[in-house]
């Protein structure tokens, strides 16, 4: 029948999807390399910052022998400098005073069809952070919003995009012809909302068009509700268990038992239980030069402990992010498949010139990790992927059409495209340049029906499932032994049981996993066989 059809294909790609080998760029020697220099250049002090990381285009002298043309841009970039995310107890005592934050919300509604609006209000947060104080109504900055810092950063941005891009596509871009998206959250769509102000108004009011009809247009934002935002890592995807916003890695004992002597030296400087999380107040304070945030006395920038503490949050953080790689492809295919769909339109003269993605830092390392591209560095402010798209001349229908990645300045190097070199052909062919129908990678083209996504999603990953247990329980040598049958057992086996071809038994396994039996004739019955389905 179609419907049993389709539910083993369905099988087959879950199956597939949980064997495929993680990037072979997510080598520990790679994350070494930046541990040695943990949250390098996190702060992303303006100008130089962002103009180090905006080089622009291909040269006009090399698409000229290649006869293409730059046909659109789009820009996905973390927001700017911050407050602390989240009411980290980080210090004992802590004092926090955070007033620098001018990029202050207006509330303001437009009344139906006739776009009627009232006097706007000025959002005034109070309370944001109740541990430290009873509540009392003071005002203060909230939590996660832009600090002032913020407004040069994005104005940096926005002026080394403009000269390096502008120039350069088939006209220059307004407002009217930019997609705009950000996350439904104060601190990306300030971000959105200063950069588009930066780049179309550059030089403030007078600038601003003279067409009567041109001043009233209102460009529209789009946003998703927070809830099911795959922008904000929360698309329904029970397999990726747990938040994975870094304000909500909590856990201090996985610090204790890997690194006891460092726990103990914290305790004693900070007074409390170090969490990975906590070095969002050790960045906070240390970029904006603990004006809001004060550092105790042995946790200085300059000192040895506070150096410790970030490469140790990073390496949590590392592998966080890397111990289920097909569960941040997961994650990234509704994204990536968002950027295709405009890439395309962009290539064939449909789409919008320029698409601004306003999101977050966690957001941007799940999709370099699934690409296979992340180097275990963490995105500083107003980091950014830049996806340039070249046309060939005179194609108007995306016929040979290219892109290219740009993180850091630099052309990303796309493993699954033309043979792992990233697009840098014989013939000369600039690093990173890859034809467009190649923008998602083979391994994640079974998800685009979102039935299969949605199954893959939905399995739970025991060959992690049991590494973590092991992990945080060292002494059930059973979960090894789990772990090694798994191992050893074969490609075909496992699809015959996704196939429905071999009988099965299921006995609970560890964590309460169902282990499938294999009973089929030469098989024998104390190798287990771990399906996703079946946890």
């Amino acid at each position: 029948a179609p419907a049993d059809a389709r539910m083993a294909s369905m099988r087959v790609a879950l199956v597939l999807s949980l064997l495929v080998p993680s990037p072979a760029s997510l080598a520990d020697a790679d994350f070494e390399a930046a541990r040695r220099y943990p949250f390098t250049g996190y702060c992303a002090h303006p100008p130089n910052a962002q103009r180090k990381l905006l080089p622009g285009p291909v040269l006009d002298e090399e698409l000229t022998g290649l006869s293409l043309t730059l046909a659109g841009v789009q820009v996905i970039f973390r927001h700017g400098a911050r407050d602390l995310s989240k009411d980290h107890h980080c210090f004992e005592p802590r004092n926090e005073a955070f007033t620098r934050c001018k990029v202050s919300t207006l509330v303001s509604y437009s009344f139906g069809d006739q776009r009627e609006e009232g006097t706007p209000l000025m959002k005034t947060v109070v309370d944001a952070y109740p541990s430290l104080h009873e509540v009392d109504g003071v005002p203060g900055c909230g939590e996660g919003v832009l600090l002032n810092e913020s407004i040069p950063q994005t104005r940096a941005f926005a002026e080394t995009f403009r000269k390096a891009y502008f120039p350069r596509l088939p006209k220059t871009p307004t407002l009217a012809d930019t997609h705009m998206y950000s996350t439904d959250k104060e601190r990306t769509m300030g971000t959105l909302f200063m950069l588009q102000n930066f780049l179309f108004q550059p030089g403030g009011s007078s600038d601003l068009v003279a067409d009567t009809q041109q001043r009233k247009f209102r460009a529209p934002v789009f946003t998703r509700p927070l809830s099911g935002d795959p922008w904000d890592l929360h698309q329904y995807c029970p397999r990726v268990k747990g938040d994975l916003h870094a304000r909500y890695y909590n856990d201090h004992e996985v610090v204790r038992r890997n690194f006891p002597e460092f726990a103990a030296a914290w305790q004693v400087a900070a007074g409390t239980k170090f969490q990975p999380a906590f070095k969002d107040c050790l960045l906070v304070a240390k970029c904006s030069d603990q004006e809001g945030l004060k550092l105790p006395s042995g946790l200085q920038p300059d000192s040895a402990l506070f150096e410790e503490a970030l490469k140790i949050s990073l390496k949590l953080f590392q592998q966080k992010y890397t111990d289920d790689v097909e569960g941040m492809r997961l994650l990234a295919v509704p994204v990536l498949l968002e950027l295709e769909s405009f890439l395309k339109r962009q290539a064939s003269f449909s789409g919008p010139l320029l698409a601004l993605w306003a999101t977050h830092d966690t957001t941007l390392i799940v999709l370099l990790v699934a690409l296979g591209v992340w180097d275990g560095q963490w995105p500083p402010y107003m980091d950014s992927l830049v996806i340039e798209v070249y046309r060939r001349h005179g194609q108007t229908d995306g016929v040979g059409a290219f892109f290219r990645i740009l993180h850091r300045g630099l052309p990303l190097r796309l493993p699954w495209c033309d043979g792992g070199d990233g697009g840098a052909s014989a013939a000369g062919q600039p690093v990173g340049l890859c034809p467009v129908e190649r923008f998602v990678p083979e391994y994640l083209e079974q998800f685009r029906d979102r039935d299969v996504l949605k199954a893959a999603c939905a399995a739970t990953n025991p060959f992690l499932k049991a590494k973590r247990t092991a992990a945080a329980e060292p002494s059930q040598v059973g979960v090894a032994a789990v772990l090694a049958a798994a191992a050893a057992s074969g490609f075909a086996a496992m699809l015959l049981v996704a196939l429905g071809l071999a009988g099965s038994s299921r006995r609970p396994g560890p964590g309460g996993c169902c282990l499938s039996l294999r009973r089929r004739s030469g098989l024998q019955r104390r190798e287990p066989l771990l399906l996703a389905s079946d946890c």
